[in-house]
C-alpha cells in the first residue's frame, strides 16, 4: 500500500516564499532564526536558503506568515508611532458587523468601528461611481516600506475574504491597488493574495460591481465564531468555501501539533466554541466527519512531514512530536496509516524523491 496523497489544504509552499518573508523580517531588525525557533519547525533558516528543503506544507508557511506579519505589522505602525490593532480588536470589528443586513452596512459599520480606533486602524470609506464600488483603506504607511505593503496587502486582503464569506459568494476584483513602490515580490505576492498588485496608487483600495452592496449577509454569529479560529492568517483557504466547521477543527489541530502542544479533547473543543458536545458532533457529523478522523488526518500528514528524509528526524522523535505514548504505539498507527514502517517509508522517499 502506498503512502495516502495529501489534502488541498496541505499543498507544498516554494521555500522561496518562505525566505522573502524572512529576509523582510532580518531588513527592519529582526532574528529570522529565533522565529523558526519559536515555532519548532523542523527545519533552519540555512535548510530553506540552500535549498536543502525546496518547499514546506501549507500549515507550516501559515505558521511562518502569522508569525512573520504579526512582526511587520507592528513595526509599520512603529513608523507611525502607533501601535497596530490587536487580534481581538479585528475578532470585535467581525463580531460587529455579523449583523448587519447587506454588504454596503457591513462596509458602513467597520468603518465607523475603525474610526473609534483613534488612528491606530485603516481609515476605510466607500465609494460608488456608475456601476463600480471602491473600497478604501487609507493607513498613511511610509511608501518604501516593504513591511507596510505586506501589513496593508494583508489588510486588504482581510477585508475582501471577509465581504465574500458574509455575502457567501466571491466578490471579483481586478487586484489589490496600493500607495507603495514595487518591491519585486510579483510571483510571491500573487501565490499569497491571489490578485495582482497595483502599486504607486493614490490609496489602497479594490474596485468591485456596485451591485455586490445590496448583497444580504448570509452568515451566522456562530459560524463567525468559527471562522475566527483561522482567519485572516490562513491565506490560501477560500473561507466562502463549505466543510468550514471541520476545516477550522482540523486547522487548529494541526497547529497544535506542529507547536508540539497537546490535542484538545471533544469537550476542550465543544467548550472553546462555547457549544456542547452533542452540538460539536453533530456538527462534523453534518460535514461527514469525525473528530477522531480528523485527528487520524492530521497526526498522519505531519507524520509524513516529519519523516521525509531532510528533515533528519529520528522516529522516537517524531512519536512525540504527535502525542505518541512512544515509538511502538506511533509504529503500529503508522503502518495502519500507510502499509509501511516509518523506517521503510523513509528509505523509499530517500531513494525516490519528490
Amino acid at each position: 500500500m502506498t503512502a495516502p496523497s495529501t489534502r488541498k489544504s496541505l499543498q507544498a509552499v516554494p521555500a522561496d516564499f518562505a525566505v522573502t518573508l524572512l529576509r523582510d523580517i532580518a531588513a527592519i531588525g529582526e532574528n529570522p532564526v529565533q522565529i523558526l525557533s519559536r515555532l519548532r519547525l523542523p527545519f533552519s533558516l540555512d535548510d530553506l536558503q540552500t535549498g536543502q528543503i525546496p518547499a514546506v506544507s501549507e500549515r507550516q508557511f501559515i505558521l511562518i506568515y502569522r508569525e512573520c506579519i504579526t512582526v511587520l505589522s507592528i513595526h509599520a505602525n512603529r513608523e507611525r508611532n502607533l501601535p497596530p490593532m490587536s487580534k481581538d480588536e479585528v475578532d470585535m470589528l467581525c463580531y460587529c458587523v455579523i449583523n448587519c443586513e447587506t454588504l454596503e452596512q457591513v462596509i458602513q459599520r467597520a468603518a465607523r468601528f475603525c474610526a473609534m480606533l483613534g488612528g491606530r486602524a485603516a481609515e476605510l470609506s466607500l465609494e460608488v461611481a456608475g456601476d463600480q464600488a471602491v473600497f478604501h483603506m487609507d493607513t498613511l504607511r511610509l511608501p518604501h516600506s516593504t513591511s507596510g505593503l505586506l501589513a496593508d496587502l494583508t489588510g486588504l486582503s482581510f477585508y475582501h475574504r471577509l465581504f465574500n464569506w458574509l455575502i457567501g459568494e466571491t466578490i471579483p476584483i481586478a487586484g489589490y491597488g496600493v500607495t507603495y513602490e514595487n518591491r519585486g515580490n510579483k510571483e510571491t505576492l500573487l501565490r499569497l493574495f491571489h490578485h495582482p498588485i497595483l502599486y504607486n496608487q493614490p490609496g489602497n483600495h479594490f474596485r468591485f460591481p456596485e451591485k455586490y452592496l445590496s448583497k444580504p449577509v448570509v452568515r451566522s454569529y456562530q459560524r463567525l465564531v468559527e471562522l475566527l479560529n483561522v482567519f485572516p492568517f490562513d491565506l490560501m483557504r477560500d473561507p466562502a468555501a463549505n466543510g468550514q466547521f471541520a476545516e477550522a477543527i482540523e486547522h487548529l489541530i494541526s497547529t497544535q501539533l506542529a507547536r508540539g502542544e497537546a490535542i484538545p479533547t471533544l469537550t476542550q473543543f465543544a467548550s472553546f466554541f462555547n457549544i456542547s458536545s452533542a452540538t460539536f458532533r453533530r456538527r462534523l457529523s453534518e460535514e461527514n466527519v469525525s473528530l477522531g478522523e480528523i485527528k487520524e488526518r492530521c497526526r498522519r500528514d505531519l507524520a509524513l512531514e516529519l519523516l521525509a528524509p531532510e528533515f533528519r528526524l529520528k522516529v522516537a522523535d517524531v512519536a512525540i512530536r504527535l502525542g505518541f505514548s512512544d515509538s511502538r504505539a506511533f509504529r503500529r498507527a503508522f503502518r495502519l496509516w500507510t502499509g509501511q514502517s516509518p523506517d521503510d517509508y523513509r528509505n523509499l522517499r530517500s531513494e525516490h524523491p519528490g
